[in-house]
């Protein structure tokens, strides 16, 4: 006979068409305290399904479509902060380009909020491209 909280070795879980599995609930100040790789739980504070992995508590992405933004500006060889349509939570949730050319994110630009700044002036007449929306955790 098992322990209530043990795992059972060898044993298949068999779910049907009907039914749920209920994953542990709590806060985030509630997670486990010695937390392993490949825990998963749902995080109330922050109303998400969230996995234990490299030492950190990471979001699981929702399934389903993201909607990407496309902002378009021109450069005027002086001007180096931009406004986007919508609030950008890290630079690496963004793409652009100016002039056609890929912008590495942290090095070419930063992003605060709806302002991205560029470490130099794009130059004048040049398009300047910034997609963004490519963060699935709020789809």
């Amino acid at each position: 006979m098992s322990k209530p909280g043990k795992f059972i070795k060898a044993t298949e879980l068999s779910i049907s068409a009907q039914s749920a599995i209920k994953l542990p609930t709590g806060t985030s100040g509630q997670r486990p305290a010695t937390p392993v790789n490949g825990q998963i739980r749902y995080n109330t504070s922050d109303a998400v399904v969230e996995m234990y992995t490299s030492g950190a508590w990471v979001t699981i992405a929702k399934v389903g479509l993201v909607s990407i933004v496309k902002d378009t500006f021109t450069g005027d060889g002086s001007t180096v902060a931009y406004t986007a349509s919508q609030s950008i939570a890290d630079e690496q949730d963004v793409i652009v380009h100016v002039g056609n050319v890929h912008q590495n994110p942290g090095v070419a630009y930063t992003v605060s909020g709806t302002t991205i700044t560029f470490t130099s002036p794009p130059p004048d007449t040049h398009t300047i491209i910034v997609q963004h929306g490519y963060n699935s955790t709020g789809a």
